[in-house]
């Protein structure tokens, strides 16, 4: 989740306070947060929060899973990892500290264990800063369902490069149900499997995959060898839940094919050119309009917008009902324009 945004009027912030900061490796921290009122923040095991945060006088936008559970609702939590021009999370992790005050947007998001079907088995696959998501589902089942079988595999680089590992290690002490498989690609200690995962260690470790519901989350390529690995074995894909904030790719060839077009924006009053190989929202975001681009992939939602007129192609509906659909609304990070558009935001 390295995706920012410039923005002009954000609706429904909160105010967190940062009340803890927890190293977590090298290049991760966790921050812990409470409401200004100290009132509990709903949210289902699996969700996302976008932050809004001031970088070098720019307001940007940022999503980041809870790694927290709702079953224990005193505080949130999220855990952010260093990245290559990551302005951001870079920022957080120079910067944020106890005591700090951030806005964020209520939580939301799809990939959760509420919504999704899921079975009372559980496998848990996570790499790097995806472990976020999957371990705010875990500590929710480990908290609300005793009966919960559940098995976390956990990829990294190296030992070092393990976030919460202190904190995975105490839940495979603490829950008979809880089972923990560490894989490293360098350096194993004793626990851990050397990577990295392939077929024949995913069916090595999940024998029992039938009956089972997959929640994965981390970079796309490793998600992607996920979903291959459990389609090859005939595993009911209903059950298959991944988690992707990885920025949607254009279909458009190259730019250099691309058609122009007009795009109007008439409550602002202004009005854009927009290459076919451009989404809506490079377009708004240039044009300095009101829009949020918080996942740049089609996950989050923050960046819809109507389209009042002219033709379309999108590869994400993710959390727009088929009224939305109906009505003209996309996600302008996931749509391109097909012809001249007038767009409401």
């Amino acid at each position: 989740m390295n995706q920012t945004s410039t923005f002009a009027q954000t609706p429904a912030l909160m105010p967190l306070i940062c009340i803890d900061r927890i190293e977590e490796t090298a290049d991760a921290a966790t921050f812990a947060f409470r409401t200004h009122d100290a009132k509990p923040v709903d949210y289902k095991p699996g969700q996302f929060v976008i932050f809004q945060v001031d970088v070098a006088d720019e307001q940007l936008h940022r999503a980041y899973s809870l790694s927290s559970t709702p079953s224990r609702p005193e505080h949130v939590a999220i855990t952010i990892k260093r990245v290559p021009g990551g302005r951001v999370s870079n920022h957080l992790l120079d910067h944020l500290k106890p005591g700090h005050m951030l806005r964020a947007m209520p939580p939301a998001g799809e990939f959760n264990l509420i919504d999704r079907p899921s079975t009372g088995k559980l496998v848990l696959l996570s790499a790097g800063s995806g472990i976020t998501p999957c371990i705010s589902i875990a500590r929710w089942l480990l908290d609300t369902t005793p009966q919960a079988d559940i098995q976390f595999v956990y990829s990294a680089r190296s030992p070092a490069d393990v976030i919460m590992a202190a904190e995975l290690a105490r839940l495979h002490d603490a829950h008979d149900n809880f089972k923990l498989i560490r894989i490293v690609d360098q350096d194993p200690v004793e626990g851990d499997i050397q990577g990295p995962l392939d077929a024949a260690l995913f069916e090595r470790l999940i024998p029992d995959l039938q009956g089972r519901t997959i929640f994965t989350c981390g970079p796309a390529g490793y998600m992607q060898a996920i979903e291959s690995f459990a389609s090859a074995r005939d595993f009911d894909m209903k059950y298959f839940h991944k988690e992707s904030f990885v920025p949607a790719t254009a279909n458009a060839a190259s730019a250099d094919d691309a058609i122009s077009y007009e795009l109007q924006a008439p409550q602002f009053g202004k009005s854009a050119r927009i290459d076919s190989s451009q989404s809506l929202l490079q377009v708004l975001e240039s044009a300095a309009l009101p829009v949020i681009g918080a996942c740049r992939a089609g996950v989050c939602g923050s960046c819809k917008c109507r389209v009042v007129s002219g033709e379309v192609s999108s590869r994400s509906t993710a959390t727009l009902s088929e009224a939305d659909i109906a009505a003209g609304y996309v996600l302008a990070c996931s749509t391109q324009a097909r012809s001249d558009l007038v767009i409401e935001i």
